[in-house]
């Protein structure tokens, strides 16, 4: 969910020195480590047949099966989050209130508890019976163009609020009709903005395993999996990887040279944002029902048929002890990251080269999918493992414990590697709405660098800070492959007992652990949500140029 927030860019020179560069490096490295650690074992690590054989037999279908998926998610949640975004930033009807906020909900439901829910649901004797079953890689895609929508409902609508009214009036004097003149006016405009949130749909869509197994599309990810799991290679999996790594940074790629070569320059040199459109009659109720479909499709729907298979169904599981696992995860994972967030953040704001090149660098973990992520953390620690094996051995004669390749701290550096740049966005905004001359009024009248960050800078940023660890919160609740791979043995977590039950067709006993990882989920993501909205009120995504930021 790394949705960098819409800002005006600061041009002020920081007035607090002496930011430290260190630990913008550090996480710069736990980002970047795993992937460079992939790229090493896939390029030096030994070769075997497994590789060659899955060449001459799935990998082709591994690919389509991924490019379909992904094509199917990018156009679903497109469509339906530029339309929503459309009708909330533009009229005002029944509902659009808590619309502007619920719309972004559906982000708390992971791809593979929708997946379980509508499979069910359409299944021969289910009370959808009667639709297509949700399977195969149109399935997959569907499903993660409902779940996944709110990426470009969330960066379109900040984009549509801040539009200057100008070009659509002009289109529709020239006589286009309402839809001809956002379809060729204000779609336009927003196209950046769409871009970015498509490319995150595209991303999540490709990292996903629990949806796209269930559902019967074996992508990339399914392949790198199996080859880990099935095979035992792990410099097969890490080659998989590769590839898999390879395309999202083609699409990470593309997607910032499409918002670089947009220049949606306003000749008045500012804008007049339009006022909403009060709707009344029919046409009042037919949008509202249009922009909560997506929230029913990805969300109301699938927690009704876990809630009425949760009471139907006696699940022998240690929901308890699942529970307090995934909480504990999350929640360390969330303080770190947050913590983590605020340093890059600063390290932004002193504009050194170093610490800015590091910032960024590790923003693009996001790119990297949570298998991948996970197996280069697994190459990392297993190669300290053997070295610290050598060094007790040699002096002790038994082998050192194992501590790293299996237990929480793996499982950290594998969230931390991968939801990072979550935490990012929100800490940057939130530190760029400070004023640097508060920071030289306080110095002047004799604060310390520290008196400043606790006095001044802390109350204003606290918000954006609490955001970013709730960001990476919900993310890992969510996480799949990255847990299955580096999981301590008999260490379960929601998403692992639902997987597991749901990978037994024991969708009855998948519901409750589904049911409440939703749930949980939903408690932050509500307050992220409204949290979002407020601070948009007043339009201010486009930077002094005319264009985006994200």
């Amino acid at each position: 969910m790394a949705i960098n927030e819409l800002t005006l860019p600061v041009r002020h020179k920081p007035a607090l020195r002496g930011v430290p560069v260190w630990p913008a490096v550090t996480g710069a490295l736990v980002c970047g480590a795993p992937l460079i650690a992939v790229m090493g074992l896939a390029i030096f690590g030994t070769w075997t047949d497994y590789l060659i054989h899955i060449a001459q037999t799935r990998l082709m279908s591994y690919v389509l099966n991924t490019l379909v998926v992904g094509g199917l998610a990018a156009l679903t949640a497109g469509m339906g989050g530029a339309v929503a975004a459309w009708c909330i930033a533009r009229y005002r009807f029944p509902g659009c209130s808590w619309l502007e906020w619920g719309l972004a909900l559906p982000l708390a439901m992971p791809a593979y508890g929708a997946a379980y829910a509508w499979y069910d649901l359409t299944q021969a004797g289910g009370p959808l019976g009667f639709l297509p079953t949700v399977n195969g890689p149109i399935g997959a895609g569907l499903i993660f163009g409902f779940t996944l929508y709110p990426y470009v409902y969330l960066l379109a609508r900040e984009t549509f609020s801040g539009q200057s009214v100008d070009a659509y009036e002009a289109a529709r004097t020239l006589g286009c009709s309402p839809l001809g003149a956002f379809w060729r006016a204000a779609l336009p405009m927003a196209r950046p903005a769409i871009a970015a949130g498509l490319a995150l749909v595209i991303m999540e869509s490709l990292a996903d395993y629990g949806a796209v197994v269930h559902l019967g599309a074996p992508t990339l990810s399914v392949g790198l999996m199996r080859a880990w799991a099935g095979e035992g290679s792990t410099p097969d999996a890490a080659r998989i990887a590769l590839l898999l790594v390879s395309i999202t940074f083609i699409i990470f790629a593309f997607e910032r040279q499409q918002r670089a070569r947009a220049r949606m320059t306003n000749p008045a040199g500012h804008t007049r944002p339009a006022r909403p459109v009060t709707l009344g009659g029919p046409k009042a109720w037919l949008v509202s029902a249009l922009c909560a479909l997506p929230l029913v499709l990805a969300l109301i729907l699938p927690l009704g048929r876990f809630g009425w298979r949760a009471l139907n169904t006696h699940t022998h599981t240690h929901l308890i002890e699942s529970a307090f696992n995934s909480l504990m995860l999350a929640g360390l994972a969330g303080l770190i990251a947050a913590a983590f967030g605020l340093a890059a953040a600063y390290a932004l704001r002193s504009k050194k080269p170093l610490a800015v090149f590091a910032a960024r660098l590790a923003g693009l973990g996001y790119a990297v999918p949570g298998a991948v992520a996970a197996v280069g953390v697994m190459i990392i620690l297993s190669g300290v493992q053997m070295g610290l094996d050598g060094f007790w051995h040699l002096n002790t004669g038994s082998p050192f414990p194992l501590l790293l390749t299996s237990g929480v701290f793996a499982l950290l550096f594998a969230y931390l590697s991968r939801f990072a740049a979550a935490a990012i966005g929100p800490s940057e905004s939130a530190l760029s709405r400070v004023t640097p001359s508060l920071d030289g009024a306080a110095r002047t009248l004799g604060a310390s660098p520290l008196d400043v960050v606790r006095k001044i800078h802390w109350p204003l940023i606290s918000s954006g800070t609490i955001l970013s660890g709730l960001l990476v919160f919900v993310e890992v609740l969510k996480e799949l492959p990255a847990t299955m791979i580096l999981r301590p043995f008999n260490f379960q977590t929601l998403a692992i007992t639902a997987h597991n039950y749901a990978s037994d067709e024991r969708l009855g006993e998948a519901a409750l652990p589904s049911l409440c990882l939703v749930l949980l989920a939903l408690i932050p993501m509500i307050w992220i949500a409204r949290t979002m909205v407020a601070r948009h009120k007043t339009p201010s995504g486009l930077d002094n140029s005319g264009r985006v930021q994200s």
